[in-house]
């Protein structure tokens, strides 16, 4: 337990409630750097719980409880990449996403891994430069008919 939140790997019955914290994510945060319409079409990805469960079950997936309540969460798709990371607009800056991403890398590290790599959104590109994380180049993406800016960035281990 840190800070009144624990880290702990995700079970399928998380899933539901951890869409939530990505929509909730998406639009009261990342909604400062994107437009309206990109915002809907990201907060659409989850689309469906079982297709959500799929993408779980096919990474390593850190999650933040409080009490009993998810707060966030990181994804992690070995051997190298970051998927996703997401936390509850009511816990920005209180050390989750930072607690979240040093148990991703320390399950890489377990493996032996030496660089890993995110594509950042604008929204937290910030947040991995400060955890060592350095852009190797901006990018546009496409998804669901809008084109997103983010970075591709990477850190040695």
């Amino acid at each position: 337990m840190t800070d009144g939140f624990l880290i702990r790997r995700w079970r399928e019955t998380d899933t539901e409630e951890l869409a939530g914290v990505f929509r909730r994510s998406v639009r009261e945060v990342a909604s400062r750097d994107y437009r309206p319409a990109q915002i809907e079409a990201w907060a659409a990805a989850p689309g469906e719980t079982s297709t959500w469960n799929d993408r779980m079950r096919n990474r390593v997936v850190f999650v933040a409880e409080h009490e009993t309540r998810l707060i966030g969460f990181i994804q992690y798709e070995p051997p190298d990449h970051i998927d996703m990371t997401y936390v509850h607009p009511d816990w920005q800056r209180r050390g989750v996403a930072s607690q979240l991403l040093a148990a991703l890398e320390t399950e890489a590290r377990q493996g032996d891994v030496r660089v890993l790599n995110v594509e950042a959104s604008i929204t937290s590109r910030p947040f991995f430069q400060a955890h060592g994380y350095e852009v190797l180049t901006p990018q546009i993406v496409t998804a669901r008919g809008q084109d997103f800016l983010n970075y591709r960035m990477s850190k040695k281990l």
